[in-house]
């Protein structure tokens, strides 16, 4: 389900689902998204959601070549706002400790769920943002997504992120015996020898008792962020990390001797049917993000 490596017009940024709570926007209610048959036939409203975002800030020359990159920074709850008419999303406002990143088709920003497959791409009229996801309704999400995003790329001072947001799962929901296998894709962006690129990989995670968790990470590549069109096979990116469950989420460090990191997840819906999370790692000469979501095929 690799959707990234086609005609792309620029980075991107996270669609985004919730717990299921219900907080203020500008004074009104807005309901928290619980899963995406529950939005119904057409989807038509606001729905706020919450998750975990990986943000990095990094600084470019005129020319737009990277001179400093920042480190990882870790959001473990986020909120963001998506709104959907016609079925189709029209309006995302994600916010994170390095700022609140809002496109809607209001403002005259763009939409487009035709261009990419499996997922949709997100740019702001002024060129300064760029978003890039995975649709659910394409991919086969019930209870959550995940993807990338850019912001100030008008400027020189730029930040890459990624992010994973869901219904998560409630700790009385958890599974307490059994195992599960999930399958998915992850989206992310990579920063090498001064350029930045789009990634997309194969992504299991499996857990043989919901203690313990295993993720796989292959087959990353990597994509100009203008065109789309595929860079390079980059294997020196692909990763195993072994961790642990606690609560209803997971923490596991990477460590290949090429690339070292970490990985954050989480279960999402009613039986952890899904997970998702975000990654961070560096190499040698590259520093690299990115957000997941699989699903579970074994039970």
């Amino acid at each position: 389900m690799k959707y990234v490596c086609i005609g792309t017009a620029a980075l991107a940024l996270l669609s985004a689902c919730g717990d299921g709570s219900k907080s203020s926007n500008s004074g009104s209610a807005v309901p928290g998204f619980t899963s995406f048959s529950a939005m119904g036939t057409s989807g038509d409203g606001t729905y706020r959601a919450n998750g975990m975002a990986l943000s990095t800030s990094y600084v470019t020359d005129a020319e737009g070549n990277v001179t400093s990159v920042g480190a990882p920074v870790l959001d473990r709850n986020i909120t963001t706002d998506l709104t959907y008419a016609g079925g189709e999303l029209t309006g995302a406002t994600i916010r994170t400790s390095k700022g609140t990143i809002t496109l809607s088709t209001a403002n005259g920003d763009t939409f487009d769920v035709t261009s990419i497959d499996g997922g949709f791409l997100a740019t702001s009229a002024d060129g300064d943002r760029f978003l890039v996801a995975a649709d659910p309704f394409q991919q086969g999400y019930e209870y959550q997504t995940f993807g990338t995003w850019q912001t100030g790329m008008t400027g020189t001072s730029r930040v890459a992120g990624a992010g994973s947001v869901g219904s998560r799962t409630s700790a009385s929901q958890m599974p307490a015996t059994g195992s599960a296998s999930y399958y998915g894709d992850s989206l992310g962006q990579v920063i090498t020898d001064g350029q930045v690129a789009v990634t997309t990989s194969y992504i299991a995670v499996d857990t043989p008792d919901f203690s313990t968790v295993e993720i796989y990470s292959s087959d990353t590549i990597t994509a100009d962020p203008l065109t789309g069109a595929k860079i390079a096979d980059r294997a020196d990116l692909d990763f195993y990390a072994a961790g642990t469950v606690s609560g209803t989420g997971f923490a596991a460090d990477i460590d290949t001797g090429v690339l070292t990191g970490a990985v954050d997840g989480q279960f999402y819906g009613s039986n952890a049917q899904e997970v998702g999370g975000t990654f961070s790692g560096t190499t040698a000469d590259s520093t690299y993000i990115g957000a997941f979501g699989a699903v579970d095929v074994s039970r």
